[in-house]
């Protein structure tokens, strides 16, 4: 009433005030008065209810309230400062206290969030002589029923002992006076929170102590659940911890966690025309590597956080804006560091009073905790910078342990501002490491927050190095002149909030509204964190996929036992059987019962019929994957078929490359008769679509394919997203479409396999081409974290077509960590045929390599894409003698030749090409390098008739030992030498290329005519025989040509025996 009367009459006054110069002056304009809104204070109160589980002290307890707004005020009749509740009140008149706060103010707000109220148990010793204490002799069943003696000690000194809490506990709170012991003897100051420790050497046992206050326990209440729009009343407990790592002057029994239950009301809503939407929680966790002089003096140092705006201003200054500061360390070993997270005002207020770092965790903890064992992992690191974290040894290693947090209040037009802030990079965080004050700031270290802008981000743990500040003049610390450490010191701090600053956040006031959403405010959760959901479409493909496994068991034991009845292997087919039942009825209810769901037996029998026929169907497909004629080739002979396989492909893509068309085609469908292995071949021609650019007949294999739990799934999938892409590309109708849905699909496949970096790496490249600041610090994040993480291994593929002109082996010359790593994923994409995606990775690490080796590998994916035409500028790059600087020339003959081959420029080709002559035939794996341009520029010399230089070139393709097989080049060779009427060189590699895993006819039919010429009609008519054994395999028309030029009359008719003796035995065959 007071305050309301005097405000009306300071309103009155002001306007008579008005009125009089209204008067004495001429009114030129209307003036509007608007009273001042005064902000409305509402009232917390709070009166202790119960309290439990008290210890045995030897003294009076009372309880202290403390909160960092002290507002607190004990409700009597006259006024006190005092916010203390006596023993003897704890059962009769419990003092109520009343706390005052700002409706609607978030300035309040953000200091209660931040702020717990600590409460805290002490007891009381009054003035006494030195050594002449009170202490617990004996506990009986009630706790008030404790003896209590008057222990006088003698006057001589003696050595004092001090006893253990284990020792009170095992003597059940007895003191020996025969044996000495006494307690230790810790005293606290009478007035207020603090305990501070006084040293009673060197006084007389006369003197005096004066009255003091020693601590037991204490605890703390979270004030965030006040704000609401409702008036608050609740019961809440805090719960009372002591320290177990300190002695009690005064022995108690026990020592143990105290109950208290707390009465706390408003009368009004403290929230009334406000929302607050978002948390902000800001941990400071450790700083490693520091220099021991830092460890020294870890008490004393304190980190502050502020925001620094990332453009100058006006004065060409950054605007600083102070956010909080965490304020003494522990130098620790790493692995024996507390993993609670604790509040950093409290534990700030304690430091300060009593400057002691042994202080109980549990009484200031928060709801979060460290990790130890995943410390070093999710981080955000320092970019550009190699922290070195596994030189560190948690183990044995030291670091500054803080392990604090603090909490801030968002409301909607705050988030947005951050929001923007984050978004295009406005603001920067500030970490100044400082001694005693935070004007002395040693070290500094930036973070960059823009994470916070990617979609469902909300919390991130950064590392951010601390690199020292130099300064003209230090007073109070300086750091001795040292080099630069190996290692560089970093600090870590974890981020969080509520919810995510790029959605429109709820409000949360309301969850105080709820008692158990209430406990949500308290911690913050990772969004973005794995989730151990299951899904239900997973569950049934691993069904399946074990349904699969356990067939193809069952038919490698009937092969490998040749089992010809089950009453063989009885006792084995029971296990299988049991597998089987087991496999079925989960089959039935995950997939066939939801698909078809039955409400009656003959519905029931029916959806059964359904399920035998389908998976009497999957049996069928696997054993004719295995092959009807020959299954002991799938079961036991998978691995040389594979290999066999490969070979194969690599023939047929080699022949394909260099022209010979219709042979690669009679290749392929033996190939694609003769393979068991369904799924590897089917993989091998999808690769192979990708290469050659042919995305519809891939997009083909995809729709096809069958779940099957390999290797190549990996890879499949990553090949689908780029597929899919080009095919939207020449359908889209809005341009950047389908770039937005790749991004899309990028982003969800990635969340899916978020072990593995290659479609992390591949978005950063993508928001780094459009400057997305906040997509590239993410996928930074996220492909950064996965360096140490084995990739998955990609199955045997044929030597696939990037490699034929840019070998696997062409290293990167640079050393540093993300252009190595990004060199192997750009290696991942280019083997699978994904050249575009090959090339955006490519671009953003070119600077690491020289401008020969970035032309080449360039230039040859402008080349695999199609992309080389009439005005691409070939360069002849000047290199030295060197064996780099040779291998170079070699490389630039080798793709420059291949340019001039994809434009039709044949006869420059050629001259490129015959550079690679030079090579000596005895350097195989410098030979294999280039055998796609030799083979080019073998076929090239042989269709212009130049079968001299076709035969070298041809010659250059065949292994120096002659072992391996190899049809392409065998088979150019004999003809080069038949063409140059070499005929018995020419049946020694036609004769190898017959050594082959597939029929080929051409080879024999040239056998068939050379024989002929050479006489041997025995041998020529086996040899024709072979080529015509399959007569729907057309030969080739040069065959018939040269068959033509044969004169009938020389020709012997006896084919019993041939006319001259065949020395190379081709007649055998």
């Amino acid at each position: 009433m007071d305050r309301q009367h005097y405000a009306d009459r300071d309103k009155l006054d002001v306007a008579k005030e008005f009125q009089r110069e209204l008067q004495l002056k001429p009114v030129k304009a209307a003036i509007s008065f608007e009273p001042k809104v005064i902000p409305q204070r509402v009232f917390l109160y709070l009166q202790l209810k119960n309290i439990f589980n008290l210890p045995v002290a030897s003294y009076p307890l009372e309880l202290h309230l403390y909160h960092v707004k002290n507002t607190l005020q004990k409700m009597s009749e006259h006024y006190t400062t005092e916010t203390i509740i006596y023993q003897n009140e704890f059962e009769m008149e419990r003092p109520a206290f009343a706390m005052g706060i700002i409706q609607d103010s978030i300035n309040d707000m953000n200091i209660f969030s931040d702020n717990p109220l600590v409460v805290s148990l002490y007891q009381r010793i009054p003035r006494h002589r030195r050594r002449e204490l009170k202490t617990v002799m004996g506990v009986r069943t009630s706790a008030s029923a404790a003896i209590i003696k008057v222990s006088t000690t003698q006057k001589q000194k003696t050595p004092l002992k001090i006893i253990s809490d284990k020792d009170a506990g095992d003597a059940g709170g007895v003191e020996n006076p025969e044996k000495g012991e006494m307690p230790t003897e810790t005293w606290a100051e009478t007035s207020g929170d603090p305990e501070a420790c006084f040293d009673e050497g060197g006084y007389d046992n006369d003197d005096y102590i004066e009255e003091s206050v020693e601590f037991l326990s204490r605890g703390h209440c979270d004030l965030l659940q006040l704000f609401q729009r409702k008036r608050f009343i609740s019961n809440i407990p805090i719960m009372l911890y002591a320290e177990y790592d300190r002695n009690l002057e005064t022995s108690t029994s026990t020592k143990i966690t105290t109950t208290s239950e707390w009465h706390m009301y408003s009368i009004l809503p403290i929230l009334k025309n406000f929302h607050f939407t978002n948390l902000a929680f800001i941990t400071l966790e450790s700083i490693y590597n520091a220099p021991e002089e830092l460890h020294q003096r870890a008490g004393h140092l304190g980190i502050s956080l502020s925001i620094r705006s990332t453009f100058a201003d006006a004065d060409d200054e950054f605007q600083v804006i102070p956010l909080c500061t965490f304020y003494g360390f522990i130098s620790q070993i790493i692995s024996e560091q507390n993993t609670i997270i604790v509040w950093e005002s409290i534990k700030r207020d304690l430091l300060r009073e009593s400057r002691e770092t042994s202080i109980s965790s549990n009484q200031m903890q928060t709801s979060s905790s460290i990790k130890l064992p995943r410390l070093f992992r999710e981080l955000l690191k320092t970019p550009s910078v190699d922290l070195k974290i596994n030189e560190i040894n948690p183990f044995a290693d030291s670091a500054l342990i803080n392990n604090s947090l603090h909490r801030y209040v968002l409301t909607s037009e705050m988030r947005e501002v951050l929001e923007a802030a984050v978004v295009h990079n406005q603001y920067e965080l500030l970490l100044q490491l400082y001694d005693e004050i935070p004007a002395n700031v040693l070290y500094e270290g930036i973070i960059n927050p823009s994470v916070f802008g990617y979609p469902n981000v909300n919390s991130c743990r950064f590392a951010s190095v601390l690199s020292p500040v130099v300064r003209k003049s230090r007073k109070t610390y300086r750091l001795s002149e040292a080099p630069a450490p190996e290692s560089p010191m970093f600090a870590i701090m974890k981020l969080c909030f509520f919810q995510t600053l790029t959605k429109r956040n709820e409000p949360l006031d309301v969850y105080n509204e709820n008692q158990m959403k209430s406990a949500k405010l308290q911690r913050c959760s990772d969004m973005m964190a794995p989730k151990d959901v299951v899904n239900s479409a997973d569950i049934i493909k691993e069904l399946y996929r074990a349904f699969d496994e356990l067939i193809k068991d069952v038919i490698s034991f009937i092969v490998k036992n040749d089992v010809l009845s089950i009453d063989d292997k009885r006792h084995n087919f029971c296990c299988h059987l049991g597998n089987l039942r087991n496999l079925l009825v989960d089959i039935c209810g995950s997939d066939f019962n939801v698909r078809m769901p039955t409400k009656s037996n003959i519905e029931f029998r029916e959806m059964l019929t359904h399920m035998h026929k389908e998976l009497m169907e999957r049996v069928e497909e696997l054993l004719i994957a295995c092959s009807w004629e020959s299954p002991s080739n799938c079961v036991l002979h998978s691995a040389s078929e594979q290999n066999q396989t490969r070979r194969l492909m690599e023939e047929y893509r080699n022949l394909c490359n260099i022209g010979e068309c219709v042979v690669a085609k009679q290749m392929f469908e033996e190939l694609r008769d003769g393979c068991n292995n369904k799924l590897i071949f089917n993989f091998y021609v999808f690769i192979t679509s990708v290469e050659n650019l042919n995305f519809e007949q891939a997009s083909i294999y995809l729709n096809t394919q069958r779940e099957t739990n390999w290797n190549g799934e990996y890879f499949v999938s990553l090949l689908e997203l780029y597929v899919n892409y080009k095919l939207q590309l020449k359908t889209e109708v809005e341009e950047g479409e389908a770039f937005s849905n790749l991004l899309e699909q990028l982003r969800i496949f990635g969340c899916q396999n978020h072990l593995d970096r290659e479609v992390w790496v591949l978005l950063y490249c993508f928001y780094k081409k459009k400057n997305y600041l906040s997509g590239m610090e993410f996928t930074r994040w996220q492909y950064e974290n996965f360096y140490d993480v084995p990739g998955k291994s990609m199955p045997l593929l044929p030597r696939s077509l990037f490699e034929s002109f840019i070998p696997v082996d062409f290293e990167i010359s640079g050393n540093i960590l993300d252009g190595i790593k990004f060199y192997q994923v750009f290696k991942t994409f280019a083997r699978l045929g994904a050249y575009g995606f090959a090339e955006l990775i490519f671009a953003e690490i070119a600077s690491e390599f020289t401008m020969t080796e970035a032309y080449l590998i360039n230039t040859t994916l402008k080349l695999l894409q199609g992309e080389i035409d009439k005005t691409f500028q070939i360069k002849k790059i000047q290199t030295d003698n060197s064996v780099r600087g040779r291998m170079l020339r070699y490389y630039q003959a080798h793709i420059n030749g291949n340019v001039e081959y994809s434009r039709r420029r044949y006869d420059e080709a050629i001259k490129f090409y015959k550079e690679l002559l030079t090579i000596n035939l005895t350097e195989n794996e410098l030979l294999s390098t280039f055998h796609m341009s030799l083979m080019r520029l073998a076929r090239l010399s042989f269709e212009n008739g130049d079968y001299e230089l076709a035969k070298q070139a041809y010659e250059m393709c065949i292994p120096y030992d002659k072992k391996e097989k190899n049809f392409s080049a065998n088979y150019g060779m004999g003809l080069s030498l038949y063409y140059l009427n070499k005929l018995e060189d020419a049946i020694e590699y036609l004769s190898r290329s017959t050594d082959n895993e597939i029929f080929m006819p051409d080879p024999w039919g040239y056998l068939a005519v050379i024989n002929l010429r050479l006489g041997r009609n025995k041998s020529a008519l086996d040899c024709w025989k072979v080529a015509k054994m399959y007569p729907e395999m057309s030969l080739n028309n040069r065959i018939y040509v040269e068959l033509e030029k044969i004169k009938y009359s020389d020709i012997c008719l006896l084919v019993d025996d041939d006319c001259k003796p065949d020395k190379h035995g081709i007649t055998m065959v």
